[in-house]
């Protein structure tokens, strides 16, 4: 992310300004107020993401897992027919029961591929979110950018660099804060069920691809819109 921001605030920059000893003064030293509500909201947003089990965690800027969410299970019939079906049923498990605990904890436990697969979708979920947000805040920079134009005001790079440099670098750390912690989910899951935790290293690979994918559409993005 921050290697996309660097492209689109250096378009701005060969607009209006040549590098120079100046350049690095406004990018790197001069301070700007920056405070942007707006741009705040983007960032600090939690993360909201949904386990294979239902649950949804909801992960702060840090990486901490502050709330968990899973749907309650069905409540009785008034008459408790609910209750008296459970009760009449057959306690012992059929011979052929699918779920039946044989005692053979090779066919209970699930394979290194089936507990990464599972959690495919959260993954998903993660960069949809991550997405939206990195959408949110390209458009907010190119927004104010244009409203400024339309004003005849001046444009001050610096402060472009400084605001929206900073807000993407925030996000980008938050979103890795999200992604560890989910990743830790995986990781304990691998090991409970007696594997290395380093088989879950292509995740890893995988996310890091995909930041990389959306830099790259970023740009586009910003040349799009320039």
């Amino acid at each position: 992310m921050k290697r996309v921001w660097k492209y689109i605030l250096l378009v701005f920059v060969l607009l209006v300004v040549s590098i120079g000893g100046y350049g690095i003064y406004i990018f790197k030293f001069k301070e700007y107020d920056v405070a942007d509500p707006e741009v705040e909201e983007i960032i600090e947003d939690p993360y909201v993401i949904t386990l294979p089990d239902g649950t949804e965690i909801v992960v702060d800027k840090e990486g901490n897992i502050i709330e968990e969410r899973k749907d309650e299970p069905a409540e009785e019939n008034s008459d408790g027919a609910q209750n008296e079906d459970t009760q009449s049923e057959d306690p012992t498990p059929s011979e052929n029961d699918p779920n039946q605990v044989t005692g053979d904890s090779e066919q209970q436990r699930l394979t290194v591929a089936e507990i990464k697969e599972k959690y495919i979708p959260s993954l998903k979920e993660l960069e949809n979110q991550a997405n939206s947000n990195l959408d949110a805040l390209i458009q907010k920079a190119y927004d104010e950018y244009s409203a400024k134009r339309a004003n005849g005001e001046s444009i001050d790079i610096g402060y472009f660099y400084n605001k929206y440099m900073g807000a993407a670098d925030g996000l980008e750390a938050r979103t890795d804060a999200a992604f560890n912690a989910l990743m830790t989910i995986i990781e304990n899951e691998l090991e409970e069920n007696g594997y290395s935790k380093a088989h879950a290293q292509s995740l890893r690979d995988d996310y890091n691809a995909a930041k990389e994918e959306r830099r790259s559409n970023l740009l586009k993005k910003a040349k799009e819109y320039l």
